[in-house]
């Protein structure tokens, strides 16, 4: 699954703490319903990608990677309070022969040979080339030395976040755009989609789509929560909601 949220997800919010939760939130139902990209399109209203995006980021990337990919800094001050993924590739420190981990290369010698950081007291030799400061997945071979090398993993492995644009999103044949103007989908139909796109706290997609100059022809609209019992569905709640029921009927309807 996808899903595609726009630069003005926190457009209501005013305090920090706030606007970390509903990001940690958002971020957790992705984790949990295995989402592999989170797409950040830009509105005119207001533009907060890069908070988005840091924060996704943070909490996505294995907690022994922060310190070279996340420096201190004052964007970051509340993300520690957020609930951790904890998805396959956050890894405790127990090391065994095999498993696959995610590790970042903080060493290059001369002569091509690279070092891991991998989450453990020392250093890994990675076989194979690779760049400095590249984030790779690797497979322990042995503990004493500690060797790794290049792996793919053969489970879900966390989401990558990108800058989007609405209208391309909108144009793929597998998206649908959520709002409460759209018609309730048939379990078979949600099966064949892949991309869920978002509005904002203050605008759906529509409206959004209607200040970039978009025309919204051909795209399915569906509503994910019929006959609601509140005024409006918060994003938060709306983006787990909506996965929830996507992940429902591929598997069971």
């Amino acid at each position: 699954m996808e899903i595609a949220i726009p630069s003005s997800s926190l457009i209501n919010e005013r305090d920090d703490k706030i606007k970390y939760f509903k990001i940690g939130m958002i971020a957790r139902a992705c984790a949990i319903f295995r989402v592999r990209h989170v797409y950040i399109y830009q509105d005119p209203a207001f533009d907060e990608t890069h908070l988005i995006k840091e924060v996704l980021e943070y909490l996505e990337t294995p907690q022994y990677l922060r310190k070279y990919l996340f420096p201190l800094k004052k964007s970051l001050r509340y993300a520690g309070i957020l609930p951790p993924l904890k998805i396959p590739s956050h890894k405790p420190k127990d090391l065994k022969i095999g498993e696959v981990r995610e590790g970042l290369i903080v060493r290059v010698a001369p002569d091509g040979t690279a070092w891991a950081d991998i989450g453990m007291k020392a250093l890994a030799l990675y076989k194979g080339k690779a760049r400095e400061r590249a984030r790779v997945t690797v497979r322990v071979c042995s503990k004493r030395p500690l060797v790794v090398e290049e792996a793919s993993p053969g489970e879900y492995w966390g989401y990558e976040v990108r800058r989007a644009d609405l209208e391309g999103l909108l144009k793929r044949e597998d998206a649908v755009v959520t709002s409460r103007k759209g018609r309730i989908p048939l379990p078979d139909e949600m099966k064949r989609k892949n991309l869920l796109i978002f509005g904002s706290p203050a605008e759906g997609v529509h409206e959004i789509a209607e200040k970039l100059g978009i025309e919204m022809e051909n795209v399915d609209v569906w509503n994910m929560f019929p006959d609601q019992g509140t005024q409006t569905v918060r994003l938060e709640e709306a983006v787990l909601g909506s996965l929830a029921l996507m992940n429902y009927t591929k598997w069971v309807v």
